[in-house]
Formats: structure tokens, C-alpha cells, sequence
């Protein structure tokens, strides 16, 4: 695909509205919105079609329509016209498998666990109830996203969220696999076939964007970003939200970075101006902190995106965007030697095996970055599937097994002068190129 560009200073605005919230959108003022972005140096701004409330936010007879927001108000289309009035980008933000409001009305599309539990809170914890996606609410959020593509045509963008393979033993899930030859009863057959399923509504749902605005950007959010080899075929581009004090730590975003970049595809990453992590109404991030994350993305050759939730009467915070307008003030200003600039590396890193999207922090994977970074050596993230040749030293850090196949390619790069670092003990075959015996 030809690589787009995107926009270089942009807000991902959350909108998760609980129902019993009224006045939604009340004080909603959309020149003096569109305004307050612009003065803050935002050129584009991710705005919300639907939570994970499951409340939609435009006009629509659907009724999942936000009770608190009064008749006649398409919250939605005015932000939008209002931001492109500015020439401000609006990708539009879809909330996939968090849907309250959904799982509410068919508790039967909800993913139930091996123990014939649903994937949902207890009766007194707070959190999300999961969907299936194998069940009848593919279908259902199809329809919804179909209306948002007709109604807003043509969209900017498509920022599907909450993404990742969901396990289920539903009806709907337990016949999907049989149908498929997998026994349910086996683990792995269930992680894969939430993988199949994840990837069946990815590629249905992208294509529905792209038939109706083909010039229109896609991107699924809260997949593990080693799932890029194929999950890339989806993506327009990568966003990479690490919130370093949310849960994600400072060397989520320069570790996962570092391999995105190989994909072809522009990459963005996400911060937050929150003290703690997203929600939190009352934090504001130091500006230092802030500073120092967004100049983290530009020195890795990424497009900056700055978290905020829009207060639920639709007033933006006067102090967030004096904080992000100072933020990317400073980022505007260096965009001449950082846009379009190309990382240049010598060092291949490979990376070690992780557990998921949210991979514990103090792991093989952080100390290898940071390690290289300290020294001051540029590298990439790789794997197996990488284009070696291109670096002068491979380093396979604790973590790493090396089967036949990849033995077979480090020895060939050795044999073509590049330089081996290797840690750990799973080596295979390869020891004897390691002069170990």
C-alpha cells in the first residue's frame, strides 16, 4: 500500500458517558471547541461515536442513543464540522467489545469463561462486561458502524478500540469452533479461534471503511503489538498507546516502537495528559512529564497523540490545553527536522517472547532497550521475519529460543560479517557456532 501521512499533533478525546449521566453535551460550544484545539497546536482529534457505554452520540434512532443527550443534538457532527472548519483532522472512535448497553439488552452475547462464568465484573466491582464477537453483536456493531460511515462520509478515520482475541464458550463461540475442527474443551483451540474470529471482523470491518472512504485511515486498538506480522494487513498505520504512569511504564513506548516502525505504515504514540491513567478528571500531568514523552515520540520518528476525556457537559478543561498548547507548541517547532525523518540503525534487537498486550514491566525486553538506549546505539526491534541484513550486530537477549529456520538465518548473517551478542541458554543447534561445546 502507498504510506500515508498523518497529522502530527493529535488529542484521542475520550467520551466514555454512563447513562445516568444527564445534560450530555449541554455546555457544548462547537466554534469555541474547535478553537481551543486549534490554539493548543492540535491538528487532529479523535472524537467518540460510541463507548464503552455502548451510548451512541450522534442522531440516530438507534436506540442506544444517549438518554442524557437532548433531542436534536448531534454532539458528534458538531465537533466534527467544527474541527474541520479549523482544518483539523477527526478520526472517529468506535468502542468494539466494551458495550454496555449491548450486553446489558442480550446478556447472551456476553463471553463466558471455562468455568461458565461471563467475562464481566462481579455484582458489586466496577469494570466492562466483554462481548463475543462470534455472537450475534458482530453483526449488530456492523450496523452501527455502517450508519456512522453513511452519515459521516466522508470519515476521516476508523479507531476501532478494545480489540484483542477474546476466548469464549458461548453457543455462538462452542459451535464456531466445532464447525472449524477445534475442540472447545482444549485451551489452545480457544485462543485460537478468538483469533480467527478477531482477525474475521478486522478484515470485515476495515473493509467496510474502506468501501465507503477509501481515503479513510483504520486502526485496531489493544492488540499485543508482536501480532503485527499479521494483524498489519488491517492497519492503515500504528498507534501506540503507552501511558507510562497508567500501567504501561517508560520503556513500553521505545521497546514496541522500535519494532512498529518496520511495518511500513506511519506510526503515532499515545500519551495522556493524566496524572495517573485515563479518567482521571482531577490529574494533570506535570509539563516536564508531558514534554518529555512527546519529545520520546519525535526522537523515535513518530506522530504524537495526546490523551484527554472531554468533561460529559462537552466543555473542554482551560488548563489541559494551556498544558498540551505549551507541549506541542514545542513539537510544531521541531517538526522541520522531524517530519519525514527516517530512523537509521545499526543494531538488530531481537525481541523475547511476551505474554500480551500489557507485558509486566522489569522483563528481558525493557532491560536489552534500555541497555541500548543508555549506550547510545541505534537499533530496531526484531524478529525472525525481519530483514537481518540490514544491521551489523543481531542481540538475542534471555527469552529468545532459536529453532532451525532461525539458526539457519543468524548463521548466514555471520557468514555475510555481521556480529552475533546472544544472553541466556536456549540456543539449539546454534552453540556450536557460539564456539560452545
Amino acid at each position: 500500500m502507498s504510506r500515508l501521512t498523518l497529522r502530527q499533533r493529535q488529542i484521542h478525546l475520550d467520551f466514555h458517558t454512563g447513562p445516568a449521566i444527564p445534560d450530555v453535551g449541554a455546555d457544548f460550544d462547537p466554534r469555541e471547541f474547535a478553537r481551543t484545539m486549534k490554539r493548543a497546536h492540535v491538528d487532529s482529534v479523535t472524537v467518540f461515536a460510541k463507548g464503552h457505554h455502548g451510548h451512541l452520540y450522534y442522531n440516530t434512532k438507534h436506540p442506544a442513543r444517549h438518554p442524557g443527550l437532548r433531542p436534536g443534538l448531534d454532539l458528534l457532527r458538531g465537533q466534527v464540522e467544527a474541527l474541520h472548519r479549523e482544518g483539523i483532522r477527526a478520526p472517529i472512535y468506535i468502542s468494539v467489545q466494551c458495550d454496555e448497553f449491548a450486553a446489558n439488552t442480550h446478556p447472551e452475547w456476553i463471553a463466558l469463561s471455562a468455568d461458565n462464568t461471563r467475562v464481566a465484573p462481579n455484582p458489586l466491582g466496577t469494570g466492562w462486561q466483554i462481548l463475543d464477537m462470534s455472537s450475534p453483536y458482530q453483526d449488530y456493531l456492523a450496523e452501527q458502524l455502517a450508519e456512522v460511515l453513511r452519515l459521516f462520509k466522508p470519515v476521516d478515520g476508523i479507531f476501532f478500540d478494545m480489540c484483542w482475541n477474546q476466548p469464549s464458550l458461548t453457543p455462538y463461540a462452542k459451535a464456531g469452533m466445532l464447525k472449524a475442527g477445534l475442540d472447545p474443551a482444549l485451551e489452545a483451540d480457544r485462543n485460537t479461534y478468538a483469533k480467527r474470529v478477531a482477525h474475521q471482523y478486522m478484515a470485515r470491518y476495515a473493509r467496510m471503511v474502506k468501501q465507503a472512504t477509501p481515503g479513510a485511515t483504520v486502526y485496531f486498538n489493544s492488540r499485543p503489538l508482536a501480532g503485527l506480522p499479521e494483524d498489519v494487513r488491517w492497519l492503515t498505520h500504528v498507534e501506540i498507546e503507552a501511558l507510562p504512569t497508567g500501567g504501561w511504564g517508560y520503556m513500553y513506548f521505545p521497546k514496541n516502537v522500535r519494532y512498529a516502525r518496520n511495518f511500513n505504515r506511519p506510526y503515532m504514540g499515545m500519551t495522556a495528559r493524566f496524572h495517573k491513567s485515563w479518567a482521571d478528571f482531577g490529574g494533570l500531568k506535570p509539563h516536564a512529564a508531558l514534554q518529555y514523552e512527546v519529545c520520546q515520540m519525535l526522537a523515535h520518528g513518530a506522530e504524537c497523540s495526546i490523551g484527554d476525556q472531554l468533561h460529559p457537559r462537552g466543555r473542554l478543561d482551560a488548563a489541559v490545553y494551556d498544558l498540551v498548547g505549551e507541549v506541542y507548541g514545542y513539537a510544531e517547532a521541531c517538526e522541520p527536522w522531524t517530519a519525514g525523518a527516517k530512523p537509521v540503525t545499526q543494531v538488530g534487537l531481537f525481541r523475547a517472547a511476551s505474554a500480551g498486550y500489557h507485558e509486566q514491566p522489569g522483563n528481558a525486553n525493557d532491560g536489552a532497550t534500555r541497555m541500548f538506549t543508555q549506550l547510545k546505539l541505534q537499533f530496531d526491534v526484531v524478529d525472525a521475519a525481519s530483514r537481518l541484513d540490514r544491521y551489523d550486530l543481531l542481540v538475542l537477549p534471555d527469552g529468545v529460543p532459536v529453532d532451525a529456520a532461525l539458526a539457519k538465518a543468524l548463521r548466514a548473517f555471520v557468514k555475510q560479517g555481521g556480529s552475533l551478542l546472544v544472553s541466556g541458554t536456549d540456543f539449539g543447534d546454534l552453540l556450536p557456532d557460539l564456539g560452545i561445546r
